[in-house]
């Protein structure tokens, strides 16, 4: 055995392949052929270290050592064959080029040790392809190491991103699912094998028209990240905070997209609940005059009845039911108003009018505010923009300052909120952390006392808060601060000790104008034909006047005032019965209790189930598979027969 080195320089070479010198392991018994070889491919300017190998012993110990590049092997060897070394190189190195170069060899013998594992065969009188061969052999051996090595990183990325916590997966441009961690299939319950492939929009339930918008939005800026609700395999709902990053081709043309998603499901219910707890505690602060609205709108009530029951005259009695009327609806808003804040919107965003919100606004505090405070509401003459966002969280900003601002004037004062549309500039968006565009800017300000410049620095912590501790919890301006987060806007302050202080939220707005609804002319009232219904509520009074009012429109009807008593009457007159109207919050059997019942001796009785604290049938039994319609307390009579015919027709 022997080395031999050349050092000829590789101008005619690819140097991407030959960067160095080929370390070559020559197995050949014939010093004639051999030399032959090696000056074939030295004349070729091919920089190459030879091994030399002529029998057994010698090429094993070369094959354990492994330091060559090809192997140039004869197939006939004294005591030793070609296809036995072939069979040592590919145990031992199965990814580097083994070429057989000998003086003959048949067209099934070469195609054999092709099978075997050959890279190609050289006949050694057309030495001619000698170098080409070992050029692409070369060539071929290098794309599938750095193939491997690919592949290898790419399982070793694999395994770090199915450690991750989030949901990542790829997509190609038509949504197709190429790639999808273990956290995908933790958080949507769908296995890698049964979601590549399949559109992700349509497995996980996505709204197309947020789909839609997300997509066009990362098309144009190369990214997107926002919040989606999504649907797993189990049918549950999923809010996750979404990433998406366009992936470009070297052409720059899109080619897939990578998804981040982390799960916020629980996060977004834990927020909910401290939001409704925060609006709670700012009913609280009103509570003083709440009371006195709702007082305020009965005593015309009482008053009028009173006068009515003494009348004589038809225009006096005319004029008693309307003040009747009017007071009524105006206590019945005032509680819808509170009940629907209180309890909030479970992330219903569309477009918020802002100048309905103001003004609904004012008669709050019109209504529940000290008289020794003064309110005025300065909107602007054109159209104002709206937000996109929830309607009960911008409400909540705006209640949340305005009762900051009672606080800091306890003598008395003028609070003033200001709405208008405004631009903002690339300078003042940087300054504010926001984008620039086109905003509405809502401003509460006030004469009160000022903010202490030592106390502006804290205003927006958590639970500060220099109120006595039965005045509030600290969490209001952190509240307004996260839901203008939110809302991917920003707020300003100016103050001053002794001179009150301006609040100035910005939300980005829409500046196109929903389409007007025509007026339509108001239909008639719907009117029975001699249907009985089961109408049972523990309300005596509520239950006569609904009972006397279906009567005058055509229907016949049974009452019960409690559900045990509303059961037995449905078992009496099980085959005439039409249609069950029930109470929510009765003693004894509520109203679920009596559908439940009610339904197993006629399932496919239709349910409306009436309730005086805004909870849908949904809420009152989760998971339940009754068809029920719901019907909001106090109801109109337009209301009620339409609830009531919609209910006999369907």
């Amino acid at each position: 055995m022997g080395s031999e080195k050349t050092n000829n320089p590789k101008s005619g070479s690819d140097p991407s392949i030959l960067d160095r010198a080929l370390r070559i392991l020559h197995v050949e018994d014939d010093p004639n052929d051999r030399n032959l070889v090696q000056s074939w491919l030295t004349a070729q300017n091919i920089a190459a270290e030879f091994t030399n190998i002529d029998n057994e012993v010698d090429f094993v110990r070369a094959v354990e050592r492994g330091t060559f590049d090809i192997v140039l092997s004869d197939k006939s060897l004294p005591g030793f064959d070609g296809l036995v070394a072939l069979r040592l190189v590919r145990d031992k190195h199965p990814n580097i080029p083994f070429v057989f170069v000998t003086g003959s060899m048949g067209e099934e013998a070469a195609i054999e040790t092709i099978k075997l594992g050959a890279t190609d065969y050289v006949l050694k009188d057309r030495l001619s392809r000698l170098i080409p061969a070992v050029l692409r052999a070369i060539r071929e051996a290098e794309q599938e190491e750095k193939n491997r090595r690919i592949e290898e990183q790419i399982r070793q990325q694999a395994a770090l991103l199915d450690k991750a916590q989030d949901a990542i997966l790829v997509t190609d441009v038509e949504d197709r699912i190429q790639y999808w961690n273990k956290s995908a299939e933790r958080i949507y319950g769908w296995p890698a094998d049964q979601a590549q492939g399949r559109k992700a929009r349509e497995i996980l339930s996505v709204d197309p028209a947020r789909f839609e918008e997300a997509r066009q939005r990362m098309l144009e800026r190369g990214a997107w990240n926002g919040e989606l609700t999504k649907v797993n395999r189990g049918g549950n709902r999923v809010t996750v905070e979404s990433h998406w990053t366009l992936v470009r081709d070297d052409d720059g043309n899109p080619k897939s997209v990578f998804i981040i998603d982390t799960d916020i499901t629980e996060k977004k219910a834990l927020e909910a609940k401290f939001l409704r707890a925060q609006r709670v505690d700012s009913i609280g602060a009103l509570a003083g005059g709440i009371a006195h609205d709702l007082n305020n709108a009965l005593a015309p009530v009482l008053i009028s009845s009173e006068l009515l029951r003494m009348s004589g005259g038809d225009e006096d009695r005319e004029k008693f039911v309307d003040i009747i009327q009017s007071n009524a609806q105006r206590a019945t808003e005032l509680v819808k108003q509170i009940l629907s804040f209180a309890r909030g919107s479970e992330s219903e965003h569309g477009p918020v009018p802002v100048k309905h919100l103001v003004r609904e606004m004012g008669k709050m505090i019109q209504d529940t505010f000290p008289k020794s405070i003064s309110f005025s509401a300065t909107l602007p003459a054109e159209e104002l923009w709206t937000v996109p966002g929830d309607s009960t969280e911008l409400h909540q900003v705006l209640l949340n300052l305005c009762v900051n601002a009672r606080d800091a004037m306890p003598q008395g004062g003028k609070l003033t909120v200001t709405a208008q549309n405004i631009t903002v500039d690339e300078i003042t968006a940087a300054a504010n952390g926001a984008k620039p565009g086109f905003y509405v800017m809502i401003s509460v300000a006030d004469t009160g006392t000022g903010i202490p410049l030592e106390v502006l620095p804290r205003i927006f912590e958590p639970f500060f808060t220099t109120k006595q501790g039965d005045q509030g919890t600290g969490l209001g301006l952190a509240t307004v601060a996260g839901i203008i987060k939110h809302h991917s806007g920003f707020m300003q302050v100016e103050t001053a000790s002794g001179q009150g202080t301006e609040f100035k939220t910005f939300f980005p707005a829409v500046t196109s104008a929903p389409p007007a609804e025509e007026a339509s002319p108001k239909p008639e009232l719907p009117s029975g034909h001699g249907e009985l219904i089961l109408l049972i509520d523990d309300e005596e009074a509520l239950l006569e006047l609904t009972k006397t009012m279906l009567v005058s429109f055509g229907y016949q009807v049974v009452t019960a005032q409690n559900g045990l008593a509303g059961v037995a009457q449905f078992r009496e007159n099980l085959a005439e019965i039409k249609l069950l109207v029930t109470d929510s919050d009765m003693p004894h059997m509520d109203g679920m209790g009596v559908i439940r019942a009610v339904k197993e001796l006629k399932p496919g009785i239709p349910v409306i189930m009436a309730s005086g604290t805004r909870k849908e049938p949904r809420e009152l039994a989760p998971g339940d598979p009754l068809e029920i319609r719901s019907l909001q307390k106090p109801y109109s009579l337009d209301t009620l027969l339409a609830a009531i015919d919609s209910a006999l027709r369907n």
